[in-house]
């Protein structure tokens, strides 16, 4: 089972991803910041396949979590998906400068999130 790790400090947003990711087959891990997610991918015996993560977020923004996971060798290769309301062209180029895989704008629509995995290679059944 394809495992996701969602970061995000809208506990709507978190519940919405969680709850379509699931329904799809995906395993789902979340945090509402990046020393959450820091402390997550620490603490379990796995990585996960993606990481879907906020840009603004309190205690570690998206950003720095981003430049922490391609600094740590285990971590590096993992792809992030940066889902942000902060849509202009500077962001975008600034998260692809850190190293993120993906973006995508809230508000988004599943489909659009159900295509990024996709060409992540990332699907909910193990392969």
């Amino acid at each position: 089972m394809a495992q996701i790790l969602v970061l995000d400090d809208n506990a709507d947003i978190v519940s919405l991803l969680r709850m379509v990711l699931e329904q799809r087959g995906y395993q789902v891990m979340t945090g509402r910041n990046g020393r959450e997610g820091v402390t997550l991918l620490g603490q379990t015996p796995y990585k996960p396949d993606v990481i879907i993560c906020n840009f603004l977020m309190p205690l570690m923004d998206g950003m720095t979590f981003l430049d922490t996971v391609r600094q740590e060798e285990d971590w590096a290769s993992i792809p992030v998906v940066m889902l942000t309301a902060l849509s202009s062209q500077d962001y975008r180029d600034a998260a692809f400068e850190h190293g993120a895989t993906a973006f995508l704008s809230k508000p988004f629509r599943l489909e659009d999130l159900n295509a990024t995995l996709r060409s992540l290679g990332i699907s909910p059944t193990i392969n």
